[in-house]
């Protein structure tokens, strides 16, 4: 069997020396470099370090040419580790050209709760196999949109806030109103009160203007009379005095209405709670207590008929004194009548302006008709005036000139007709009653 023939290198077109010629194209008896396009049959010969020493053992040889890697930056000499071409981590060996077979773990391939199977970056993600902590899941960095309005434009966030105070405001300013409003019956009034309200009025405004409204001056008509007096009260008060006429009717079983309806005479007159009160009992006794004969007495010496005698104590028109002088001068006259004395309104005035009750009239006026004899006959007499002064007001002259006619008139029955105190007295020197 022939040998094969080696295969020579091919020239590089330098000359030669007496050993194996030099591809680079310099003389020698080195051995030759391996060419820079690359082919040949021989081993390359080891990397020799930048200095031109001996090569370092363990390195493979560096290719020569234009495919050479270059230096690391920053260390002289092109030392450090070349890095692959393309960057980025090594690829993992693929044993064949193919993709990466994952390994078996045998242990899970039966275990429902095993854990997902490796991949082909490596085994599965066991818990307590990695001391690392697992990185956080990355943050939603989609930004959100603002809210726009109906048109579709961005809305201001300082517009919406002024917008929402806005609206609060206005919710509590009707609520407030309302409220007052639904004492005071007129909730009538509630779409009056939301327009001004958004028209930027507060509550305290908003009340003033309700105040200037046709349905308020007819809920309280006596209000702009008082406050012309200055004499302003509030809607509270107005209130407490009509449901104090509403009791009083109820307690002296006065017809229904017939306080409520002058409480706007009475306010306006000012008459308070306390006198309205001694007025309903006034004209309680008068004309729905009182006898027929007090009645007929108010009628005939103040020309009050019965049918108006209730009004006319509750007439603030009237004042309240004059009212109290008025109904016990009739009870001075009507005690007079029971005990069959006539007696004129001025008589009964003077003897309550005396200070007379209706018990000491009652008693006086006893004696005047017992005593009516003194009136007539011989020797001294006495007028009704005298009986009434001496007996019901208690005038000391007149009791005298009483007492001087009653003793005549027992002496001279005792004694067979004869004068004792023949002396006549005087007159008392008061205006003398005609009756």
């Amino acid at each position: 069997m022939a040998t094969p023939k080696k295969r020579p290198n091919p020239p590089s077109g330098g000359g030669g020396g007496g050993s194996k010629p030099n591809p680079s194209g310099g003389g020698g008896g080195s051995k030759p470099n391996p060419p820079s396009g690359g082919g040949g049959g021989s081993k390359p010969n080891p990397a020799k370090p930048p200095s031109g020493g001996k090569p370092m053992p363990g390195l493979p040889s560096l290719p020569t040419g234009p495919g050479r890697p270059k230096p690391l930056p920053g260390k002289p000499g092109g030392g450090g580790t070349p890095k692959p071409p393309g960057g980025g981590k090594p690829k993992p060996p693929t044993g064949g050209g193919g993709k990466p077979k994952p390994p078996k773990w045998p242990e899970f391939e039966n275990d429902p709760n095993a854990p997902p199977g490796p991949t082909p970056e490596g085994p599965p993600d066991i818990p307590g196999a990695d001391d690392q902590p697992a990185a956080p899941p990355p943050r939603d960095e989609t930004p959100v949109a603002p809210p726009t309005d109906e048109t579709g434009d961005e809305k201001d966030p300082y517009e919406e806030y002024f917008k929402q105070q806005e609206a609060q405001r206005q919710r509590n300013a009707i609520a407030a109103v309302r409220a007052m409003l639904d004492q005071y019956g007129l909730s009538s009034l509630y779409n009056v009160i939301v327009g001004y309200v958004q028209e930027g009025y507060d509550a305290e405004t908003v009340m003033m203007l309700i105040r200037t409204t046709p349905e308020y001056k007819q809920r309280f008509p006596a209000m702009e009379a008082l406050a012309k007096k200055g004499r302003a009260i509030s809607e509270a008060v107005y209130i407490d005095y009509e449901r104090g006429a509403a009791s009083l009717e109820q307690r002296y079983g006065l017809p229904k209405g017939m306080l409520m309806g002058n409480v706007t005479k009475l306010l306006e007159g000012e008459v308070s709670t306390s006198e309205l009160n001694d007025r309903v009992a006034l004209a309680s006794s008068a004309s729905l207590q009182a006898p027929q004969d007090l009645r007929d007495t108010l009628s005939n010496y103040y020309g009050i008929g019965q049918g108006g005698l209730t009004a006319y104590f509750l007439d603030p028109g009237v004042a309240m004194p004059l009212l109290e002088k008025q109904y016990a001068t009739a009870q001075i006259g009507t005690e007079a009548l029971r005990q069959d004395v006539g007696i004129d309104v001025g008589v009964a005035s003077q003897l309550q302006e005396l200070g007379v009750t209706q018990e000491q009239a009652q008693a006086g006026f006893g004696e005047v008709s017992r005593q009516r004899e003194f009136m007539s006959g011989r020797g001294e007499t006495a007028t009704q005036r005298t009986l009434i002064m001496g007996n019901v007001a208690g005038e000391q002259a007149a009791r005298q000139q009483i007492e001087r006619i009653g003793a005549s008139r027992v002496g001279r029955f005792q004694g067979g007709g004869g004068f004792i105190g023949g002396q006549q007295g005087g007159r008392s020197g008061l205006q003398e009653s005609s009756t």
